[in-house]
This record gives structure tokens, sequence and C-alpha cells, in this order.
């Protein structure tokens, strides 16, 4: 196949592929300009009539303390998980090394354990979880939500950033050990600055996940004032009756963050594939 034509038949998946990830992108826009009634007489594609900002308005008044307590919950949640899973990561990835067999064991088992405290659905945690939250005394706070996703998210940040961590030559590390630096010295100055494409990448997939998270600030707040916008949006959906345009409005308005964190910071998503796979020699 000539270069060009596979070129072409690259760039012919990419735009299709592009088209199909922003049509609901576009329908939730679109939507929210309409009125109801003609949200629910109209396609759902096609453009509105008569734009009407009534929708975003009512809905953006209704959603912008949820907006303000995700934002304070995400943020410090993400970059504490993204942190600890790196300091994590770099601890099993000593211990794999070592010259002890039973430490490369111990490190194999609780990086095992790690793995599957990934996996473990927040539906099985509810008891468990409130009992602690609520006897911790931090129930309806930011530090209570901000403690949960923590017990979450620092095991897949270890689980991501390992993979990144485990590419850096070993023989930069045994340099450092052998001239007597500490292991913190060596993962601030050393592991951790070739590994921040890395970082960066599990810090935009904690972010988008815990912003998204909807099961640990349903069960953890009681107070409307404290619901995060992921709880803040299902309201708009009732059981007698829906108002689609404000729907619409609401999808929107709650997807502008991780949207515009996904766009603008992508591209560092990707170089941190890419140093994967460049054994750790950054992009």
């Amino acid at each position: 196949m000539r270069p060009v034509v596979k070129a072409s038949l690259h760039y012919l998946a990419l735009a299709i592929v592009s088209i199909l990830w922003l049509i609901p992108v576009y329908a939730m826009i679109v939507n929210g300009f309409k009125s109801n009634l003609e949200v629910l007489s109209s396609p759902v594609l096609s453009p509105p009539t008569s734009l009407s900002l009534t929708a975003y308005i009512t809905v953006f008044n209704a959603l912008a303390k949820p907006l303000i307590n995700s934002l304070i919950v995400v943020i410090p949640t993400s970059f504490i998980s993204a942190f600890l899973g790196a300091m994590g990561a770099y601890f099993f990835y000593t211990l794999s090394y070592s010259f002890s067999k039973f430490s490369s064991a111990i490190s194999d088992v609780l990086f095992s354990l790690i793995a599957l405290a990934t996996f473990i659905p927040y539906q099985a945690t509810l008891i468990p979880l409130t009992r602690l939250i609520v006897s911790m005394g931090i129930l309806d706070t930011y530090i209570g939500i901000i403690f949960a996703m923590l017990i979450f998210y620092i095991p897949t940040g270890a689980l991501l950033m390992s993979m990144f961590v485990s590419v850096i030559p070993r023989s930069l590390i045994e340099a450092a050990k052998v001239d007597g630096t500490g292991d913190l010295k060596i993962f601030m100055k050393i592991v951790f600055p070739l590994s921040m494409p890395g970082f960066i990448s599990t810090l935009i997939f904690i972010i988008i996940q815990s912003w998204n998270n909807f099961f640990i600030p349903l069960i953890l707040v009681t107070t409307p004032n404290m619901r995060l916008v992921s709880v803040a949006v299902q309201s708009y959906t009732g059981g007698y009756g829906t108002l689609y345009n404000d729907t619409f409005a609401a999808a929107m308005l709650a997807s502008v963050i991780p949207l515009a964190i996904f766009i603008f910071l992508g591209r560092y998503f990707i170089r941190g594939l890419i140093a994967l796979g460049g054994g750790g020699k950054g992009v």
C-alpha cells in the first residue's frame, strides 16, 4: 500500500472517530438552546429554530455550588492520589529488583493486592465505608469525600504509575544509591522528573474518574448544599416528568471541565503513553 493511500486511510479513520465522538457533545449543546417543547417535537440533532439561553442560565444558577464542590474535592484528590501513587510505584519498583527473594515476593503480593483493590466495586464497600466516615465524624464534609475517594484512587494511581516507573533505567537508581543518596531524594530528583509524562497522564485519568464519580458522593452527602455536580445532574431526571432542555444543558455544563481538561491536556496524556514505550527517556 502506497504511503499516501495509507496516510489518507488513517486520516479518514481519525475523522470518522472524531465525528462519532463529537455527535453527543453537539446534541447536548444544541438541545440546551431549545425550548422543552422544541426538544420534544424536533430531531435531536437538528439546530434550534430560535436560540434561547434560558435553560443554560437556569441550570448554571442551580449547578454553580455543586460545580464548586466538585472542584474542591477533585483537585486535591487527583494530585494526592497521583503523587502518592507514584511514590508507591517507586517503592514496589525497588522491592521487585531487590537482591532478597523475600522482598521481591512481598512486592509481588502487595502489588497484586493493590491491583485487586482497583477492581473492587464501590457498592461492595457501602456499609464499611459509611461506618468509617461516620465514626471519624467527617460525614457531609469535603474532607470525608476526599478521604473516601483517596481510598480508591491511590491504588489506581500506584497501578498506573507502576507502568511508567518500571521503564526507568535501573542503572540510574543504582548509581544514585552507590553515591549514598536516600530513596526519598532519588524519587524526587530522578524518578519523579523522569516519570512526569506518566504522572500527568495518571493525573488526567484520575481527575476525569473522580469528577464523574457518582456513588461515593451519593452515599456520603446528605445535605443538598454539599452535593457534587455528578449527583446534582441526576436530579434533572424526574420520575413524573423531565425538562429535556434543562437536562441537556445540565449534562453539558457538568461535562465542560473534564472535556476542557481532555482537550487542552490530551497531548500530555499521549506523551505519557509515548514515554511508556520509550523506555522512560521522556519526550
